[in-house]
């Protein structure tokens, strides 16, 4: 009778054990799953920002190229 009761007990803890990993599986691949849009979101706002770069540097380009045709002019004081 001992016995029996004693490897009810160890199915049981075995059982929780499975279940537990069972959880924990779950629960990785949500986190694997929120890495993956983390992820998405920084290749996305890197992109986003070397765009903005390289529009910054031809707006440069292009506010030097209106500074010298506007130098070009006299303003006389009235």
């Amino acid at each position: 009778m001992y016995l029996t009761s004693e490897i009810e007990k160890v199915a049981d803890l075995v059982r929780n054990i499975a279940q537990a990993s069972g959880d924990q599986a779950r629960e990785i691949v949500q986190i694997n799953q929120g890495i993956d849009q983390v992820s998405m979101v920084v290749q996305t706002n890197s992109a986003t920002a070397e765009q903005s770069a390289a529009a910054s540097e031809e707006l440069s380009g292009q506010a030097q190229l209106l500074k010298q045709m506007v130098s070009t002019f006299e303003i006389k004081a009235v």
